[in-house]
C-alpha cells in the first residue's frame, strides 16, 4: 500500500517527459520556423543527382523545382517544401534531397536549424551567413489564381424575343 502511494506521488510531482518532436528518422512537422544556411557550390546538386540515381527522390529539375534543400530528417527525403524569409513572399517548391546525420541531429535541432539551401539559391538570396526566422512550409500559402469560365447573365442572344415571335404571342 505504501509503495502504491509513493508511486502515485512520484507520478504526480514528476510528470513523464514527453518528446516534443518526432524522432530523427521521421518527417519534420510542418510548418517549422528557424535558421537556414547553405551548402557549398555544387554539393547539393551532386546530392540530388546521386539520390536520383538511387531512386530516393523524384525527378524535379529546375524550373519545376526552384532549388534543393537539406533538412534534419531522412523522413523528408523527396518531399517538396516552400521557404518564406521574413519580408519576402514564399518561394518554392524546393525538393528535399539531403538530411543531417543522426549524430548531428540533436546539436542542429537545439541550434534551431531547419534547412540548408543549395548554393544557387543562397547567391540569389544574397546569403553570406545564416538567415533566421525562416518558415518551412508543406505547401505554398499563396492561392493560385483560378480562371473560371465566363457565364452569361440574363438571356442568351438566341433566346431574345424577335419582333415576329412577339407578334405571334399577341395573336394567340
Amino acid at each position: 500500500m505504501f509503495a502504491a502511494i509513493i508511486l502515485f506521488a512520484s507520478l504526480l510531482f514528476s510528470p513523464v517527459q514527453q518528446q516534443p518532436d518526432p524522432p530523427w528518422y521521421m518527417a519534420t512537422p510542418l510548418p517549422a520556423r528557424g535558421e537556414v544556411t547553405f551548402y557549398a557550390y555544387d554539393v547539393m546538386e551532386r546530392a540530388y543527382h546521386r539520390r536520383l540515381e538511387l531512386a530516393q527522390v523524384p525527378y524535379c529539375d529546375k524550373p519545376t523545382c526552384v532549388g534543393y534543400v537539406a533538412t534534419l530528417r531522412p523522413g523528408d527525403l523527396g518531399r517538396k517544401v516552400w521557404l518564406m524569409r521574413p519580408g519576402f513572399p514564399p518561394e518554392g517548391p524546393f525538393l528535399v534531397v539531403d538530411y543531417a546525420a543522426a549524430s548531428d541531429f540533436a546539436r542542429l535541432d537545439r541550434r534551431g536549424l531547419i534547412a540548408e539551401v543549395d548554393y544557387e539559391t543562397a547567391r540569389r538570396w544574397g546569403m553570406t551567413g545564416p538567415f533566421y526566422d525562416v518558415l518551412l512550409l508543406a505547401k505554398s500559402p499563396i492561392v493560385p489564381r483560378v480562371h473560371l469560365p465566363l457565364i452569361t447573365v440574363g438571356r442568351s442572344a438566341d433566346a431574345q424575343p424577335t419582333p415576329d415571335s412577339s407578334s405571334n404571342l399577341a395573336n394567340d
